[in-house]
């Protein structure tokens, strides 16, 4: 079985949340129509929801970029640097839970950013919905674009990587 960790921030751990609910069989998720993609292959080390950089910093031992923006308590960058820290974010927790595959998500003004890491390959994209957390455009948007392209990519990834069909 193949192990997974998520460090998500503008999906506040609905990825590994979804993940693990699959992968453990819940009543709930039994039609979701990745359940045997999922089901009996993968299980999920860590699923965390960390919306601050220090947070990130120490618990994923990581060094971030400043800010680009100023949010309250959270940290807020451009796209650019979004799909900088969804890849610290995916190789710290790799790093620390030595797991084959971690997912890293950040998302303050853009599309955000989304990692993908296994032990081969490094998957980096964004949304497609631009959001502005700053202002408050579109984020609930984005969050269920991020959550369903994500749980895409990792299936597409599941199958050409490690042949689960």
């Amino acid at each position: 079985m193949l192990s997974i960790a998520t460090a998500e921030c503008f999906t506040h751990g609905k990825i590994g949340t979804i993940i693990h609910k699959i992968a453990s069989g819940y009543d709930e998720v039994k039609e979701h129509p990745y359940y045997n993609y999922i089901n009996g292959n993968v299980y999920v080390m860590a699923s965390m929801f960390i919306p601050l950089r220090y947070s990130a910093e120490k618990l994923l031992n990581i060094n971030l970029p400043d800010p680009d923006y100023k949010y309250k308590y959270a940290k807020a960058y451009s796209e650019k640097n979004d799909l900088k820290v969804a890849y610290l974010m995916a190789k710290g927790i790799k790093d620390i839970l030595n797991c084959d595959m971690a997912i890293g998500t950040t998302a303050g003004v853009g599309r955000g950013g989304i990692c993908i890491l296994t032990d081969k390959n490094e998957y980096l994209f964004t949304t497609d919905v631009y959001g502005d957390l700053i202002n408050r455009k579109n984020i609930i948007e984005r969050q269920k674009n991020g959550v369903e392209k994500t749980l895409d990519k990792f299936i597409e990834i599941l199958k050409k990587e490690y042949g689960i069909m």
